[in-house]
């Protein structure tokens, strides 16, 4: 079973003087939510990790960000094939991850069927003023429908 620390505001969760772990469909929300969020090329030791979506660095290159900007069909639809692409990108690391496990463990993996994707059955944007409003429709290996809606704001 797969397990991560639970965020909270982008705060560790401390419940009962313990820090809090989530597991299945809600480890997979978090994990996409922060993946998404995550400016591209900023972290040396992880330089592909993260998207596009508030901007980064691609090779070597300033990448904008699409938040605060006018969202017409053109650019929603940039939005939403990078966000299908980070899907993907996080798809196949849970596969090489349940390959790579499976022959090490005799078949077995540490993935619970509720975390790992399925099928990515739509994305779609919206805006309201600056915001931009991605919301993604994914189903798990157990047949869970997950709903991601993140919305992406500059800060203050």
């Amino acid at each position: 079973m797969s397990k991560s620390l639970q965020l909270v505001n982008g705060d560790l969760f401390i419940s009962n003087r313990s820090l809090q772990t989530i597991r299945g469909k809600d480890k997979l929300f978090q994990d996409l939510s922060l993946w998404l969020r995550e400016r591209i090329g900023t972290d040396p030791m992880t330089p592909t990790y993260g998207s596009t979506l508030d901007g980064g660095i691609v090779d070597n290159e300033n990448v904008p960000s699409f938040i605060g900007r006018t969202i017409n069909p053109f650019v929603a639809g940039q939005i939403q094939s990078e966000v299908y692409n980070n899907i993907i990108k996080y798809q196949k690391a849970q596969l090489q991850k349940i390959k790579n496990e499976s022959s090490i463990y005799q078949g077995k993996n540490t993935l619970d069927p509720d975390e790992v994707i399925n099928t990515i059955d739509s994305i779609k944007t919206s805006n309201i003023g600056t915001t931009v409003v991605v919301r993604v429709v994914l189903t798990t290996l157990s047949n869970q429908q997950i709903n991601l809606t993140l919305p992406l704001t500059n800060p203050l």
